[in-house]
Parts: structure tokens; C-alpha cells; sequence
């Protein structure tokens, strides 16, 4: 059942939250804020609204009907049937489990509750300029995890981009937190070269920096292991 509408306006937000009054305050906020039109809707509701109307980003509280972590699945199911749709995750409490199993699901943006209104209208509005967002603790508690998790299979399946082999090899190290000099090192390859591969590899995966790459091989099941102890730390935001 829809319960707030407003004018049309340059791009359509449909809310999918735990109880009206959270999810109106929501809403308005993103009227106030964003040249959008944002709605909100029951969970029942939300795939046969995509089915009939063009709907840019949905948000979804990753609890729903008193139920914890019942979000996940809906998402998991919007970014099955409408990939086009970009979804973001609300989280109560953004724990790496809860951070990275919201973009397993083929979330977006992840937004905890514990953040301001004015975060969130800036979190809506990159999503919708394409970026992939998460605020500070949660960047920071996904990288955590991934120190944890198992080194990538990037061998090609399916219709997955090709990559070249060596381009594989530059990714897997990439991806395992090696510095363009220590790949390099590695490899027998000047320092550009290796720039060139990542570049290369970026390109075909769709991604523009290594915290993305992490994302896309994470959000498509691929496991990590930890680097080497001696292995040198990149910082994943900065170098390509």
C-alpha cells in the first residue's frame, strides 16, 4: 500500500522501511533534500511497483515485520529480477556481517541508522550518480573483514569479463592488499606496467578504483585469504 507520494521529480525512490513513521521521516527528508520523488511502501508491495513503473533506487531496512534480516532477502530479490534498480541497505547496526551481506544482496549504499538525515540525502544522491557508498564505520568495518576473508578465484566463468592471465595475476594480488611496487616486485614488472594491468582490468570489470574491485569480487562470492604478514598494506582508496 503506497503511503506518501509527492510531485514528480527528476528520479523515483521508493522506501521499504520497518514501520511507516521511521519511513516517512525518511521521505520527507529526501523531498526536502534531493530533487527526487520519494514514496514509501510495504514490503509486499515493492516488486509488483517495480513491475509496473520506473523506480531509479530502493531503499530497504534490512529488518522488516519485526523480522531480522528479512531486507536481505527482498533485496537479493529486486537486484534478481530488476538489475537496473539501484538498491541501498538501512542497517540498525552496521557489523561486518550485516555490511557485507548487504552487498552480497547487490546492494548499493549501505546507511546505519546511527547517521544523520543529511548523510543519508548524500548518500541517495551518489548512489544515484552511479558511486557505491558506505559511511565511514561501515568502509571501515568491511575492510576489516576483508583482512579476514580468503584470496580471490578470478578465473573467469561464464559470461564474467575476461581477463588476461596477467591481468588475473595483477587483480588477485590486488585484491590481496599488495602495493603496485610489491605486484611488481613480485611479478618481474616495472611499477607502470603493473598501473596498466589494474587500469585494464578495472576497465573490463566496470569498477574504478581497488576498494570497488573488493566490492565486485565479494558481492559475486568470491572468498579471500589474508595477505602475507610481511605483505605490504595499500591504501585501497587512494592507488590505482
Amino acid at each position: 500500500m503506497k503511503l506518501v507520494q509527492s510531485g514528480t521529480q527528476n528520479y523515483q525512490v521508493l522506501i521499504v522501511d520497518r514501520d511507516s513513521m521511521s519511513g516517512d521521516l525518511l521521505a520527507m527528508a529526501l523531498r526536502r533534500v534531493c530533487d527526487c520523488d520519494a514514496m514509501i511502501l510495504d514490503c509486499a508491495d515493492l516488486l509488483r511497483e517495480l513491475a509496473i513503473r520506473k523506480i531509479d533506487i530502493v531503499v530497504i531496512s534490512s529488518d522488516l515485520n519485526s523480522i531480522p534480516g528479512t531486507g536481505f532477502d527482498l533485496a537479493y530479490k529486486v537486484n534478481s529480477i530488476h538489475p537496473e534498480v539501484f538498491v541501498v541497505m538501512l542497517l540498525n547496526c552496521a557489523t561486518s556481517e550485516s555490511v557485507i551481506t548487504a552487498f552480497r544482496s547487490g546492494a548499493r549504499a549501505v546507511f546505519s541508522r546511527q547517521h544523520s538525515m543529511s548523510e543519508f540525502a548524500d548518500c541517495i544522491d551518489r548512489v544515484k550518480r552511479g558511486f557505491i557508498w558506505a559511511g565511514r564505520e561501515e568502509t571501515n568495518s568491511l575492510l576489516e573483514a576483508f583482512k579476514n576473508i580468503p584470496a580471490p578465484s578470478v578465473t573467469p566463468t561464464g559470461d564474467a569479463p575476461t581477463l588476461s592471465a596477467r591481468e588475473q595475476q595483477v587483480v588477485q594480488y590486488a585484491a590481496k592488499g599488495k602495493t603496485n611496487r610489491a605486484i611488481a616486485n613480485e611479478l618481474a614488472l616495472s611499477e607502470h606496467t603493473v598501473k596498466n594491468y589494474l587500469f585494464r582490468a578495472f576497465e573490463k570489470l566496470g569498477v574504478s578504483n581497488r576498494v570497488e574491485l573488493l566490492f565486485y569480487l565479494t558481492i559475486r562470492g568470491h572468498s579471500f585469504a589474508p595477505a602475507d604478514s610481511n605483505d605490504p598494506v595499500a591504501d585501497l582508496s587512494l592507488e590505482a
